[in-house]
């Protein structure tokens, strides 16, 4: 669930990210499977009983401490040896805060995640096993790919996770590791691979005009919940060949936000695909689809048009977004830009709704000139040029 979105950047509540966006998996059989984000926040909770096990390496499920289960698997806490290169990321956005997890490609801080884990954050700090903490910067995303790359600030000597290169087989044994319910400790979920080469459709859950297509995904049976994305998704000898990503729940599209709730089958992106995307951010090679660096904005937030219109435009359309305000001072600010008007095209690209604008917006950096077309709460269409300013948010 997304409320507001600073151009080019979406900024989402605690409320949000308890109820995290809905996704939608295609099979070969065409059916429909509603899935959702696991992006975690302190209004999700992952509280599993007391047991105690083995290592959970080369087939042993288990670990030592706390552990609960589910119909797809095991959740327990994990142990040192599974939370190696395994890293807690919590954010604060301007709205709320969140919580997710990564992890660690490289000993100098380098640290792989999901985009929608650090998207809107004004704020990073990341937790190594052992409780050291460091704020971090993005280095670069690729938002229809849901990769970042973070670098902490200061940090050397890191562990680092193994990647897999050998290819995922269905039905061998996985473990993932993340924050789960963003509470600040890792947990380790077991399960199988169920599924490869899957796609999935992620949007908003409430405003369904943006989405994005994820594919060539992992599914499995472990049960991940709020808080493991961009955490990494084990095979049995320890190596990663997957990032959590997304879920499908047992219980609903915002099943999230209840604290029983437990994943019926969990996605997750190829780190072969990931590591790829990471290597090409971190060589400073712009591609169609990432953006590296700081990020560009109009100092404007908007909502989509049927947002404060009662799903209409004043002039009968339902095309655009419509202004919410205008932050004082910004470029866009001496345009006449004002609350309430409708931005339909930028660059001459028609905005349809916010999935568009973030699109055009992450193809631009600080400094660029952009032409902005809009309909003002008279119906007049206006247009002005403008230089964007550095966004305040990741």
């Amino acid at each position: 669930m997304r409320t507001t979105t600073i151009v080019g950047i979406t900024v989402l509540t605690t409320a949000a990210l308890a109820a995290p966006a809905a996704v939608v998996a295609h099979d070969n059989l065409g059916d429909l499977l509603p899935v959702t984000r696991i992006a975690g926040s302190s209004g999700t909770s992952f509280l599993p009983d007391s047991s105690s096990a083995g290592n959970g390496w080369n087939g042993d499920d288990g670990a030592s401490g706390t552990s609960a289960s589910s119909t797809s698997g095991t959740s327990t806490t994990a142990t040192e040896a599974q939370q190696r290169g395994v890293v807690m990321i919590d954010t604060v956005t301007t709205n709320g805060e969140g919580a997710g997890s990564g992890m660690v490609l490289r000993s100098d801080g380098t640290v792989l995640t999901n985009y929608h884990v650090v998207e809107g954050s004004t704020q990073i700090r990341v937790t190594v096993p052992g409780g050291q903490k460091y704020t971090a910067e993005v280095v670069g995303h690729d938002a229809s790919h849901d990769i970042a790359v973070l670098k902490l600030k200061g940090a050397s000597n890191l562990a680092t996770v193994r990647l897999d290169t050998d290819g995922v087989k269905v039905s061998e044994k996985v473990l993932a590791v993340g924050q789960g319910g963003g509470e600040g400790v890792l947990y380790a979920a077991s399960g199988l691979v169920t599924a490869t080469d899957r796609s999935i459709t992620a949007s908003d859950s409430t405003a369904l005009d943006s989405s994005e297509e994820l594919t060539g995904l992992i599914q499995t049976s472990a049960p991940i919940v709020g808080g493991y994305s961009g955490g990494p998704l084990f095979d049995a000898d320890g190596e990663v060949i997957g990032i959590d990503t997304a879920a499908a729940s047992s219980n609903s599209l915002t099943a999230y936000g209840n604290a029983d709730a437990r994943s019926a089958e969990g996605y997750a992106i190829p780190i072969t695909q990931a590591k790829s995307l990471a290597d090409t951010i971190l060589a400073g090679t712009k591609t169609s689809t990432n953006h590296i660096g700081h990020r560009a904005a109009l100092g404007i937030a908007v909502v989509p048009s049927g947002s404060s219109r009662g799903g209409m435009t004043p002039y009968g359309g339902s095309s655009g977004v419509t202004v919410q305000n205008v932050q004082s001072g910004s470029a866009t600010a001496s345009t006449g830009l004002a609350a309430g008007d409708v931005i339909t095209a930028l660059d001459g690209t028609t905005i349809s709704d916010t999935g568009d604008l973030a699109d055009v917006m992450d193809g631009h950096y600080p400094g660029d000139s952009m032409k902005v077309t809009w309909t003002d709460t008279s119906g007049v269409t206006r247009t002005a040029t403008v230089t964007l300013q550095k966004a305040t948010t990741n």
